[in-house]
């Protein structure tokens, strides 16, 4: 026994709408700006806590360049700096969208530099910032069609 359905001669309510929508990515770029606010956060804490020496660093650790305490305080002001263009996102600035880009790659840079103080952690970190970046560029022209 086959039951056989017709297929619907129109889209449902809103679907059109939508396909004709120019803002589709607007979700990578709000995914964007909610990373650069979390990303802040935690490069900021992390920051704190390799300057104070904190204990859950790997100890002995040799670094291409610098100390423990000199990547805190660098990881520390791009957790500031993020923090101010993740609001920039979320206000639609445009030179957020290349200040953002930026500010990633400098901190994608510095955690692969700080990979012998915590490898899981910088990975992880790293991996973030790449997804940032992407939504960034991929979708960053939509912010300033939103208007």
């Amino acid at each position: 026994m086959a039951v056989h359905s017709t297929p619907p001669t129109q889209a449902p309510a809103g679907y059109d709408s939508y396909a004709a929508d120019d803002d589709r990515g607007y979700g990578w770029v709000m995914f964007a700006g909610v990373l650069l606010l979390m990303l802040g956060t935690l490069n900021f804490i992390e920051g704190l806590a390799a300057i104070g020496n904190a204990h859950f660093f790997t100890a002995n650790a040799h670094y291409i360049v610098g100390s423990l305490k000199t990547w805190g305080w660098i990881v520390l002001c791009i957790g500031v700096l993020e923090w101010a263009v993740g609001c920039g996102v979320f206000v639609k600035n445009q030179f957020s969208r290349w200040t953002g880009v930026v500010v990633l790659s400098a901190n994608a840079i510095a955690q692969l530099l700080m990979i012998p103080a915590y490898p899981f952690w910088s990975l992880s970190i790293f991996t973030l910032d790449i997804l940032a970046i992407y939504g960034l560029i991929a979708y960053g022209k939509r912010i300033s069609a939103a208007d």
